[in-house]
């Protein structure tokens, strides 16, 4: 038998924001910055891959991926998801939310999303959080899974999680806790 302490797999935050105006997104991403200095991002595209969000948060949403200085350990995205809601609620107009905030981890051989809907696919990690393996490093690239959203499958996802593993693997530490 094994005694040794169990260290968690570390990975490196990350945000997905899908929103409809400039206000919003500078909003969240001030309370993304009391949190770790920005070190990653990518474009912003038009979110069309879905019409999901559309009757919450209209039309001409549009879609940016963030990261932070940080590693941490991956059950941490649990406190994350319920701190980018709290900032979701902070920003709803007329009951409807006007920003999206998903956090979640890029390592060297996964992206980990962390969402508060459960699906057969997802593992319960706490707090009424799940937890999904949404792409997997084989080769030279992220690959997606049978469940994997079309935007996280996108060639700008691809980039920026590829740019992430990159400063993941340069500055894996022990764990920075937010």
């Amino acid at each position: 038998m094994d005694n040794s302490p169990f260290i968690p797999a570390l990975t490196k935050i990350f945000f997905g924001l899908i929103y409809k105006n400039p206000e919003g997104l500078e909003f969240v991403l001030d309370k993304i910055i009391q949190i770790g200095k920005i070190d990653a991002q990518s474009i912003e595209i038009p979110f069309d891959f879905t019409d999901y969000y559309k009757d919450e948060m209209g039309a001409s949403l549009k879609r940016k991926w963030i990261s932070i200085e940080k590693i941490i350990p991956e059950n941490d995205l649990v406190g994350l998801k319920h701190k980018a809601i709290s900032w979701e609620k902070e920003l709803i107009f007329e009951g409807k939310r006007t920003v999206n905030c998903d956090p979640g981890g890029i390592c060297d051989n996964r992206v980990v999303l962390v969402t508060t809907k459960n699906f057969s696919h997802r593992i319960y990690l706490g707090e009424g959080i799940f937890g999904e393996v949404t792409l997997i490093y084989i080769g030279d690239k992220f690959q997606p899974q049978k469940w994997t959203y079309p935007d996280y499958q996108s060639d700008v996802f691809q980039a920026f999680a590829k740019s992430c593993k990159e400063k993941f693997l340069e500055n894996k530490i022990l764990p920075q806790r937010h």
